[in-house]
């Protein structure tokens, strides 16, 4: 029989957000948008669907999960309340996407808006998404006095926040990569200096 390991889920997202923003903060709008030759992504498009996944990640959750009751914030996404996509002048074909299974011509065309912009967005996103995660802390502690469908649902939300954690990890990996290859260092390489 095996058995669940317990994570403090608020802190390693916090954890891993403060360390995404302080990479963006770290960046300038060159390394932002810069692509090595044949390749389709920038660090600016990491960090953009790091922004709209976090964002999507808790909009989604209310939605299919209404026994969660009002208390858990805006179940709209800020892209939609805030009609990023027209702004920033994405297709309007791709407004409802968040990044994945675009192709990679695509992915090559978006536009990356302002650093300013892009950072305060994912900041944005990231503290939506930790705000929720103290919610279903305080509100759900464990799965005791819920019924079966909801203790499934909370299950199924634990493990896609566990998911989206190992997420950002990885599009970190290739943010600090792109860096890397632009500047001989990466985050990794800048703390042993």
């Amino acid at each position: 029989m095996s058995s669940q390991a317990l994570y403090d889920v608020h802190f390693l997202f916090k954890d891993i957000h403060k360390v995404v923003l302080e990479f963006a903060e770290g960046l300038d709008e060159d390394q932002l948008r810069w692509k090595p030759r044949g390749y389709s992504t920038s660090i600016g498009f990491h960090l953009w669907h790091l922004a709209r996944e976090s964002d999507f990640l808790k909009a989604i959750i209310l939605e299919r999960t209404p026994q969660l009751g009002d208390g858990f914030g805006e179940p709209k996404e800020i892209w939609a309340r805030e009609n990023l996509a027209q702004k920033w002048g994405f297709p309007t074909e791709l407004n409802a996407t968040v990044g994945t299974g675009l192709s990679d011509e695509i992915a090559a065309t978006l536009p990356i808006p302002p650093k300013s912009e892009l950072v305060d967005y994912l900041n944005r996103s990231y503290l939506a998404v930790e705000e929720f995660v103290t919610l279903l802390d305080e509100n759900f502690p464990n799965f005791e006095n819920v019924d079966e469908e909801l203790r499934k649902k909370l299950e199924n939300i634990r493990l896609n926040l566990l998911v989206f954690l190992s997420h950002d990890c990885r599009h970190l990996g290739m943010m600090e990569c792109l860096k890397g290859l632009q500047t001989g260092f990466g985050s990794a390489t800048e703390q042993r200096k």
